[in-house]
């Protein structure tokens, strides 16, 4: 009985311990009234191939506090589209007919009204740079962004 306790102890697994790490593309920086939120995600491209000029960027973003995401409280996103015309290699318009912005909460997501604001592009070869100006959603809330974005 004294070897089956001695070799159940002896025998427990163990771990490292836990090493929470956040995702964050490194892409850019992006603030909702003036809170820096982690991009997880920001990407471009032409969605249809009959029109080269015409570009689609999606961004995400995760809308918790740091410590809300150290801690694991459920996904809080914010999901950014952003659909514009090039003409040349740069792009300027209101945010109001350009961006949407759906902010996703586990279970649920909600559009949320843009009401102000501007985008702006300057477009490379393969390289991007979207620029979010004062855009105001959901009422009361201000975005600001400068993303890096590699197409492909």
């Amino acid at each position: 009985m004294a070897f089956i306790a001695v070799a159940t102890i002896t025998s427990c697994t163990k771990n490292d311990r836990f090493e929470n790490t956040l995702h964050n593309c490194e892409c850019g920086t992006m603030t909702v009234n003036d809170r820096d939120i982690s991009i997880r995600m920001a990407e471009g491209f032409v969605p249809d191939s009959t029109n080269a000029n015409f570009w689609r960027y999606h961004v995400v973003a995760d809308f918790r506090t740091e410590e809300e995401a150290i801690n694991h409280t459920p996904s809080e996103d914010l999901s950014i589209t952003i659909e514009l015309v090039h003409s040349g290699n740069t792009a300027f318009g209101n945010a109001v007919d350009l961006l949407t912005a759906n902010y996703i909460e586990i279970p649920v997501g909600v559009m949320w009204e843009v009401s102000g604001g501007t985008v702006s592009v300057n477009a490379g070869d393969s390289i991007h740079n979207l620029t979010i100006s004062n855009v105001v959603v959901d009422g009361n809330r201000t975005l600001n962004g400068e993303l890096t974005i590699v197409t492909e």
